[in-house]
């Protein structure tokens, strides 16, 4: 088999056996050794295959096997057992986790080294997932119920104003329309009150952070908060006004954002690819001609623009997101202030003391010691 060093060298990108078989399911080779229960598996899969499309099948929950024919030799290629979270990775029966971006790559990489046909990862997924009828008969008898029992949910035009005041950081905008009074009730999301108000709660701060998006602020740090936010609910929150409040100080803090954007109004795509960049890289070592490399533009019309732009140079501006970085670590981790420091990739403690001085007007060492003295 011609390509057969390229897919030995998938294996440790997909992280699963790969054996070649023939057109009636008989094992021709296999690149690496794996379990005889496997390969008969393998073999009853092959029989129930397609040759049009890469064949996907669920095995387990979560673990897949794959199976590939190529016409040129006539013969099928399976990728064998994957698991697509970490969850279900099983090192003692040889299952191993390839992330699902990363294992749907693979197998667009090696169908298109086979065929030559290109296929998109939505394709490959829908055309290997076929639902049955229970899904569109529960969310029937769901209609149903909400219909025979003359339920309501919440309006949707107080929904498009709450997301509205978000997107233009009109902080009294939000209040109002949290505040309004309405017939209806949020939608039950889970049997479990508490599971259901959680997925409310990861709906509300999902919407919130697109609505911030579009309101200009920078994607990853709207994505990371929203990250930040749902993982915090998830574990470690179980009272529902509790949920609640955070699900409030989410949506708060996306609109103080936009509005302090606006304040600014910047429209420069540059200065937000720059602040993307900056947001994702703040634990390094942050250089302008580094991050103007990146972007595509000379070091001196990057800090021209951005210094035009948002009135401080970029320099500065690096300084004092690493300050922001570092305050919040001071307030919210017990890492010392050495970690801090190389965290926040300082080029000493010293240095990092000076700047902190410079902005703050007092120590980290102070200023974690005032944050934690009022906090009892």
């Amino acid at each position: 088999m011609k390509d057969k060093f390229f897919l030995m060298h998938m294996m440790p990108i997909v992280r699963a056996h790969i054996a070649i078989f023939d057109e009636n399911g008989n094992v021709k080779e296999q690149l690496s050794e794996s379990r005889e229960e496997d390969l008969k598996l393998y073999s009853e899969i092959i029989k129930k295959s397609r040759k049009d499309f890469p064949y996907i099948i669920l095995i387990d929950t979560s673990v897949v096997v794959c199976v590939m024919w190529n016409e040129q030799e006539k013969e099928f290629i399976v990728i064998g057992k994957t698991a697509l979270y970490s969850e279900f990775e099983n090192r003692n029966h040889d299952i191993l986790e390839c992330p699902k971006d990363t294992y749907t790559s693979a197998i667009i990489l090696i169908w298109n080294k086979l065929t030559g046909k290109m296929i998109g990862k939505g394709d490959l997924w829908t055309k290997n997932i076929v639902l049955d009828d229970s899904v569109s008969k529960f969310v029937t008898e769901n209609i149903f119920e909400y219909q025979e029992n003359g339920k309501l949910h919440n309006p949707y035009a107080q929904e498009q104003r709450e997301h509205d005041s978000i997107r233009r950081g009109d902080i009294e905008g939000l209040k109002a329309s949290i505040n309004e009074v309405y017939p209806g009730e949020i939608g039950k999301l889970a049997e479990n009150q508490v599971r259901s108000i959680k997925n409310v709660a990861i709906a509300v701060i999902t919407c919130a952070s697109r609505c911030a998006i579009e309101g200009g602020l920078n994607a990853e740090k709207a994505f990371s908060m929203a990250d930040g936010y749902i993982m915090y609910i998830e574990e470690e929150v179980n009272d529902p006004v509790e949920i609640e409040r955070v699900v409030r100080e989410a949506e708060f803090n996306y609109t103080r954002d936009v509005h302090d954007l606006n304040r600014k109004n910047i429209k420069n795509p540059l200065i937000h690819q720059v602040k993307d960049y900056i947001f994702s890289h703040i634990h390094e070592q942050l250089m302008v001609r580094n991050i103007a490399r990146y972007i595509g533009v000379s070091p001196n019309y990057l800090s021209e623009q951005f210094s035009r732009f948002e009135g401080v140079t970029l320099k500065q501006y690096i300084i004092d997101e690493k300050i922001k970085s570092s305050e919040y670590l001071l307030k919210f981790t017990d890492y010392s202030l050495q970690e801090i420091s190389s965290f926040c990739a300082f080029s000493s403690q010293s240095r990092f003391s000076v700047y902190f001085q410079r902005k703050n007007g007092i120590t980290p060492a102070k200023y974690r010691k005032m944050y934690q003295k009022g906090k009892k």
